[in-house]
């Protein structure tokens, strides 16, 4: 799903809402079929854990940490086995085998974007928040992260809520939504190419 808007219409607002970091002042989030707002903090990030992976335009990689284990990190949280061949093997599905022992500091804006979808696609997720992963690439490493992000989605069956400015990426999505003035709204389905 694509998510478009103008800046400060709330589409962060709303992916903190569904990963159930920010909490509504009215009504109640559902994600998964699992209502958000009655979860204590702890039942929250097990939910997180287990349910959503979470790319950012700015990464958010520990900058201590190698690729591998930045990708291996949310397993090791969870105390599952292998986590470290499983990282290498996502690593390498990101084509950044080569750079799996490097920092943060050490790779491009790209490769560090892919780091990011590497670990949040690592648990198999239902749900995929990406809030403007393009962001902060060029065209080309964009084109190559968003490909990324939706063969990833369709190989492990999660599903893809992107949020961008940009209309042509959010058409990429099998549903697109418009949030002006707190309200959303469905966009026509991209036309289908002859």
């Amino acid at each position: 799903m694509g998510l478009l808007g103008p800046s400060g219409s709330g589409k962060s607002s709303l992916l903190a809402l569904l990963a159930g970091v920010e909490h509504p002042t009215q009504g109640h989030v559902q994600v998964n079929g699992v209502r958000l707002d009655g979860l204590s903090a702890d039942a929250l990030a097990l939910f997180r854990r287990q349910h959503l992976g979470i790319v950012f335009q700015d990464f958010h990689l520990v900058p201590t940490l190698t690729a591998w284990e930045n990708v291996a990190l949310p397993l090791d949280l969870a105390g599952q086995p292998e986590s470290r061949p499983r990282a290498l093997e996502m690593l390498a599905r990101m084509g950044l085998a080569p750079r799996s022992n490097h920092r943060p500091g050490e790779l491009s804006g790209g490769e560090q974007q892919r780091v990011a979808i590497a670990r949040a696609f690592i648990s198999r997720p239902a749900l995929i928040l990406a809030d403007e992963p393009t962001g902060n690439l060029d065209q080309d490493t964009s084109r190559q992260v968003i490909d990324l992000l939706f063969s990833c989605a369709a190989q492990w069956g999660s599903t893809l809520f992107l949020v961008t400015h940009d209309p042509q990426l959010a058409q990429r999505a099998d549903r697109c939504l418009r949030l002006v003035d707190g309200q959303l709204t469905d966009l026509p389905a991209p036309m289908e190419q002859a």
